[in-house]
């Protein structure tokens, strides 16, 4: 008997003429070629990368602005309080939890902790490079990395100590894997689409407008799907691992949807939903160029979306984005949250979408992609000598508080009538003094009580608040009253009027105190900022 024949044997060579023919597989099913180490894309990287650090150097020694002291003020908690304490303010822990250690190693000054949002911006360059290249070619990677590395939004917030380039690397490398996983059926993706979209849901709470907008996506994707059946088996595990992921922290969104929000906030009209875009990508010449060149391109291919492929993924990608941004809109006509620096969430579909349309265009685009590139971060602006000065500062809090923190000793009182600027002022003037809101003393300075804030400062008072203050203040001890700078009238928000008012009356009680004398004041140099991102500040003694 040969070996052929025996049992277990190996298998009988057969003749090539007789082996059956192989059936092609599916592009959508595809896998994408591996990169191969070229030196030239590192160098490349590394050369754009450079490039994007000079324009991120501009606004270097700015101040903190109020939301930055409240990042500080947070992560300077242990680890294993910082999930509890947000509770109190409305925000997911993921950047905090990862600042928390950040700070330990390079220390809390001002650029030490702005570098981490300015590493985390500039990851974004080759991680826009990946996933352009892994989802379209190498040529959608680069106009992806380029497009990133001018990015008004990722330029602007890598400057600031807030999480907002996480959110922008969080989002970008769910939408690629999400691409992958179910416009291209490459399954092996699913993990990282639930993990990413995870990090996400855990740096910022617009992720969800993100995760409905993909939902929509995965709706159209299973219409044009040949194996519909797997593909809503895919979504299926995807969502209960994300459920599963995501569990822990929704009894924490439940309270904090239920007792915190964002009264600064107005509700938005339909205008600011158009120009979303125009706020993440570029506005004027930016969009124009875009639009022209790069929007027809996209139309073509995406009216072709059941076929698969490409033409299926700017469908995909473009329901996501629009969706999102609807579902965001909306939720914000009935509890207003809308800021232009939650929009991130929206930049990498429409960064996407725009390096795809801009590389089907040949030599156009490559034109289009300059002009964009030259417009959106104006390099010559960042040069030293060249252009006009640099940006403008957001907020006086440092120099203010400099004209004033000599004047400051251990246990005297610094009452803020913004609530939100007290974990500033805690930052800038240190732990020895005392703090209080209109409320009442803060006890931990470095946190923002968010909880039902409106109808707390409906409800504070001079004599419920101010006066137990004075009366434990030493005799030739200091009361700082730090007030915003803002003008309201009857249209502004209800939020702004009340700062406004108990700036009023605490002044007013103040100066008719017969114990405590105006010493200085009002201290209130430029700039003006935003309303309510700059202060004055008036110091008064205690004489009797």
């Amino acid at each position: 008997m040969s070996q052929a024949t025996l049992p277990g044997g190996p298998p009988e060579e057969v003749a090539p003429e007789n082996r059956p023919a192989e059936q092609p597989v599916p592009a959508r099913l595809r896998a994408p070629t591996p990169a191969r180490r070229n030196p030239r894309v590192v160098l490349g990287l590394v050369g754009l990368t450079a490039v994007a650090v000079v324009l991120r150097l501009e606004g270097r020694g700015m101040s903190f602005w109020l939301d930055e002291g409240l990042s500080v003020g947070i992560a300077s908690h242990p680890l294993s309080e910082i999930p509890g304490l947000l509770r109190l303010d409305g925000s997911p822990p993921l950047y905090y939890l990862v600042l928390h250690p950040w700070m330990q190693l390079f220390g809390t000054s001002e650029e030490a902790v702005r570098g981490l949002s300015l590493v985390l911006g500039l990851a974004a360059i080759p991680v826009a490079f990946w996933a352009g290249r892994s989802l379209f070619g190498r040529w959608v990677g680069w106009i992806a990395a380029v497009l990133a590395a001018s990015n008004g939004y990722l330029v602007y917030y890598s400057r600031e100590a807030r999480m907002y380039t996480l959110l922008v690397l969080t989002t970008l490398v769910c939408v690629t894997a999400f691409t992958h996983a179910f416009v291209f059926g490459r399954r092996r993706w699913l993990p990282v689409f639930v993990l990413a979209l995870a990090a996400t849901l855990y740096t910022h709470n617009w992720g969800l407008y993100l995760a409905a907008g993909l939902a929509a996506a995965a709706g159209l994707c299973a219409v044009a799907a040949d194996d519909r059946r797997r593909l809503l088996r895919d979504g299926a595990l995807a969502a209960a691992a994300l459920a599963v992921l995501y569990a822990p922290w929704v009894p924490t969104l439940v309270y904090q949807a239920a007792h915190t929000g964002a009264p600064w906030s107005a509700r938005p009209d339909p205008g600011d939903l158009a120009g979303v875009l125009g706020s993440i990508l570029g506005r004027n010449g930016v969009m124009v160029a875009l639009a022209l060149v790069g929007l027809p391109a996209l139309v073509a291919l995406g009216r072709r979306w059941r076929s698969g492929g490409e033409a299926l993924a700017v469908a995909a990608l473009a329901v996501a984005l629009v969706t999102a941004m609807l579902v965001a809109w909306s939720s914000s006509l009935l509890e207003p949250a809308w800021a232009g620096r939650y929009f991130g969430v929206f930049l990498p579909p429409a960064l996407l979408l725009a390096a795809l349309g801009l590389a089907r265009e040949g030599r156009r685009g490559v034109l289009a992609l300059v002009v964009v590139a030259v417009l959106a971060a104006q390099p010559l602006t960042q040069l030293p000598g060249l252009g006009p000065p640099g940006l403008p500062q957001k907020s006086n809090v440092r120099r203010a508080l400099a004209l004033v923190e000599d004047l400051a000793g251990p246990g005297d009182l610094v009452i803020s009538t913004q609530l939100e600027h007290v974990p500033l002022l805690r930052y800038y003037l240190g732990p020895s003094l005392r703090y209080a809101d209109p409320t009442g003393p803060v006890e931990d300075p470095n946190v923002v009580d968010w909880r039902d804030a409106t109808e707390r400062l409906r409800a504070a008072s001079v004599g419920t608040g101010l006066a137990p203050l004075i009366e434990d203040l030493d005799v030739g001890g200091h009361a700082f009253l730090v007030c915003p700078r803002t003008d309201t009238d009857e249209d502004s928000l209800v939020w702004f009027r009340l700062m406004e008012r108990h700036c009023r009356s605490w002044r007013n009680a103040l100066d008719d105190d017969p114990d405590l004398e105006l010493v200085l004041g009002p201290v209130a140099p430029s700039p003006r900022g935003t309303p309510s991102t700059s202060i004055y500040v008036l110091v008064y003694q205690k004489r009797a």
